[in-house]
């Protein structure tokens, strides 16, 4: 009789533990390292644990959503593993003869219907997705185990094991470029002022922000008299009076024969050589070539040079921004020429001024920020520049002493560039100026610092993205664009 009572409470300890082993694993177990999000409808902080249909048993902090279970390390797998090594080990020092006797207290119906409930738990046990690392099942859910990740699913992770993913940096959209994300407003009634509504992700998401009054236009009509409004949708989140023309010396500037302000703002002179081409930004998603043109007076061992054409590469388009070759400047002449994918365009000199070109996934904008010769261009997602076409006056001439003949004005380019989504690898005789903990090798404290890399960034043509350092790789060809 004492056997019996023995073997009786046993068999209701087993019983118990069984329902207590059947609650837990009928939870989803996502068993992620750092701060998953495991699938269920509950919390996962800490080691989550709650009843429902599924909360994520993560080791962070977490939220689980759904009736998905989370996919987290192979602690799921070992988990399982112990449980049943666990089960195993009570049936081997219970007995055989108390498996008989809890079969006879029981009744067989009972033992069929723990045998059953074992059995699928173990099959419930096996078809968890057991991801390793950051995993995504191949159920619904997602699971991320170290890290910090949303797991929100209405399903299981898949049989066995779920797809590992190595969380690879997800490009930005290309009309992304938080400074100028934003939609046109109407302006204020009273005062005319602009305004725009910003869609960058950010402390500036969908703010609306109002041009001063004293600039109040984006794009005043003379800009010689009046600062354009500039709108920026970036962490700072303002409205600024700007002049719509280059700054010689603000960052990102190439003006003059040819000076240069990098991207870390120091200043340097890259001389190159009159006739050859240049890259002056390689990117893995743009590139930006500059014709160089000079003379070299008697007696003089290196060329004078100026940058007489820009060819701006990306996707498969070529947009060539370049100065007229005239012998006499005319200030009321344009000497501006454009050309898109090898066809010459017009910029309209009336109404808005402006050319644009969308082909789906870019656009691109030309603007006059004066009457002649002065432009802004806007590559979207890529590059802004302010630009105009200059010559070397009668003054600037006899200073330097450039010897020019009477029959040539060398107009050449005045830009400074803005770029929007530069690598942490960009290259180019200005490029390489942006690069994170770059360190100017120019000789400091001297009138004139120089650059060398002629050898390095020199390309065949001005419409070739070929160079010894060079990272810029073109799908198809444009063809290639005379500008003289």
């Amino acid at each position: 009789m004492e056997t019996r009572r023995l073997f009786l409470v046993m068999a209701l300890l087993l019983l118990f533990i069984s329902v207590e082993i059947n609650t837990i694993l009928a939870q989803g177990n996502g068993n992620g390292n750092g701060n998953g999000n495991g699938n269920g409808s509950g919390n996962g902080n800490g080691n989550g644990n709650g009843g429902g249909s599924g909360n994520g048993n993560n080791n962070g902090n977490g939220n689980g959503s759904g009736d998905g279970n989370n996919n987290g390390n192979a602690a799921e797998m070992a988990a399982a593993m112990a449980n049943n090594a666990a089960a195993a080990a009570m049936a081997i020092t219970m007995g055989m003869a108390a498996a008989a006797a809890m079969a006879t207290t029981m009744g067989m119906a009972a033992a069929a219907a723990m045998a059953t409930t074992m059995e699928w738990q173990r099959k419930r046990e096996w078809q968890r997705g057991n991801g390793n690392g950051n995993g995504n099942g191949s159920g619904s859910g997602n699971g991320n185990g170290n890290g910090n990740g949303n797991g929100n699913g209405n399903g299981n992770g898949g049989v066995a094991m779920a797809m590992g993913s190595k969380g690879k940096k997800q490009k930005r959209p290309p009309h992304d470029a938080a400074t100028t994300n934003y939609d046109v407003l109407s302006p204020l009634p009273n005062s005319g002022q602009e305004r725009a509504f910003c869609k960058a992700r950010g402390k500036c998401h969908y703010t609306t922000l109002t041009c001063p009054a004293q600039c109040p236009q984006r794009k005043p009509k003379k800009n010689k008299k009046s600062k354009g409004c500039f709108v920026d949708c970036s962490s700072k989140c303002e409205v600024t009076c700007k002049w719509r023309r280059p700054k010689c010396n603000g960052y990102g500037a190439l003006c003059y024969d040819p000076r240069f302000v990098g991207g870390d703002g120091v200043m340097f002179y890259f001389h190159g050589a009159k006739g050859s081409d240049f890259a002056i930004i390689s990117d893995e998603n743009l590139h930006i070539n500059a014709h160089f043109i000079g003379t070299r007076p008697q007696g003089r061992t290196r060329d004078f040079t100026w940058v007489q054409a820009l060819s701006v590469m990306f996707d498969t388009h070529t947009l060539v921004l370049a100065a007229k070759k005239v012998s006499h400047w005319d200030n009321s002449v344009d000497a501006l020429i454009v050309k898109w994918n090898g066809e010459s365009i017009d910029i309209p000199t009336d109404g808005e001024a402006e050319w644009r070109v969308n082909d789906g996934e870019r656009e691109v904008v030309i603007e006059r920020t004066d009457d002649v010769n002065t432009i802004r261009v806007t590559v979207s997602g890529l590059v802004e520049m302010d630009m105009r076409v200059t010559p070397i006056g009668e003054v600037e001439n006899k200073v330097h002493n450039y010897q020019l003949p009477s029959n040539d004005a060398f107009a050449h380019l005045e830009t400074q560039f803005r770029f929007l989504d530069l690598s942490d690898h960009v290259e180019g005789v200005l490029g390489k100026t942006y690069m994170p903990g770059y360190v100017s090798p120019v000789k400091k404290g001297v009138p004139m610092p120089m650059m060398g890399g002629e050898d390095k960034y020199q390309t065949p043509s001005l419409y070739s993205p070929a160079c010894k350092l060079c990272r810029f790789r073109r799908t198809s060809g444009s063809g290639s664009v005379a500008v003289a």
